[in-house]
């Protein structure tokens, strides 16, 4: 892989490997990597920068007296996993091509940035349904940005890289490398899963729940990929959130949700058998009769209506 990212800042220096000169001025100089030394408004930024097939690492050290800001290009639509050890947090996001600006806040800073293989993310994607939101954004918006939620993990990555950057010569040649890109995706995908971004599982969720609430009667429930599409998730995702909401599959919550509306309907209006089966949507009132028996254990036609009460009332 090879860097997306141009900074709009004029270069001072450059050099091959960080074990020379320039690199002494890192706090955390990286063995592999080659150096890069630029000129910002208000002090200097260092960038380390090594390839690996899966992905390209760029580390950034900078330190400001005051806030400024940094333009920066991306030359062609990127996935970038980004890590701040300031904030401990990373995330994993999608820019399309274009220009882009950064505030740099004051005081000592240390970044680094995975800009990963397209074709690799999408693989992982299939046993890391945590990807999926991001991955079917692409496929469906991909002239627009997207952002999946923080995890605060950033200081285990950074000192994982710092033993890392301690010891090996060629990212791209050794095992490490692999490891490390792979950990950093893993442990960014078991925050996820684990609670720490509730926030956003919440929010699907009660989207997910309140879109069945509102169209259990309409064909679109019984279409996943139709679903999936709407929610910017894989099948796999939404199967998985619809686990989270409602502990059974989406299909068996649907049913769920519309024999407690037909049996409502049933008890307390006098509409005919075919009329609320087309309000709980079913086409086929046989099919319907044959779903609600199966559900509730007796038949349409047995359950009490108001008007059969009105008449025992009266007689």
């Amino acid at each position: 892989m090879y860097s997306k990212i141009k900074l709009h800042l004029a270069t001072i220096s450059s050099e091959a490997r960080s074990n020379s000169t320039l690199s002494n001025s890192s706090t955390m100089p990286l063995r592999m990597a080659e150096v890069q030394q630029y000129k910002m408004e208000d002090g200097y930024v260092l960038a380390q920068s090594a390839s690996h097939f899966l992905a390209h690492l760029e580390m950034f050290e900078y330190e400001a007296s005051k806030e400024c800001r940094i333009g920066f290009s991306i030359i062609e639509p990127a996935f970038l996993f980004c890590a701040n050890l300031q904030t401990n947090s990373c995330y994993l996001c999608y820019r399309p091509a274009g220009n882009y600006y950064k505030k740099m806040d004051t005081g000592k800073h240390q970044q680094f940035l995975l800009t990963l293989r397209p074709d690799w993310l999408f693989h992982q994607s299939n046993y890391q349904p945590e990807l999926a939101d991001l991955t079917a954004h692409y496929c469906k918006n991909g002239n627009q940005a997207r952002t999946l939620p923080p995890c605060y993990i950033a200081g285990k990555l950074f000192n994982r890289l710092k033993r890392m950057g301690r010891r090996i010569d060629n990212l791209n040649t050794d095992a490490e490398g692999y490891i490390f890109i792979n950990e950093c995706i893993r442990q960014y995908c078991d925050g996820l899963s684990s609670g720490k971004v509730s926030d956003y599982r919440s929010e699907k969720i009660a989207a997910l729940n309140n879109f069945i609430t509102m169209n259990f009667a309409t064909s679109v429930v019984n279409d996943l990929t139709e679903m999936a599409s709407l929610f910017c998730v894989s099948e796999r995702t939404l199967a998985r959130l619809a686990k989270m909401a409602f502990g059974i599959p989406i299909h068996e919550q649907v049913i769920s949700v519309r024999m407690k509306f037909a049996f409502n309907q049933l008890s307390t209006t006098n509409k005919p058998i075919f009329e609320i089966a087309r309000l709980s949507g079913y086409t086929d009132p046989h099919y319907f009769s044959k779903a609600f028996k199966k559900y509730h254990g007796t038949s349409p036609k047995q359950i009490e209506r108001p008007h059969k009460r009105s008449l025992t009332y009266s007689s």
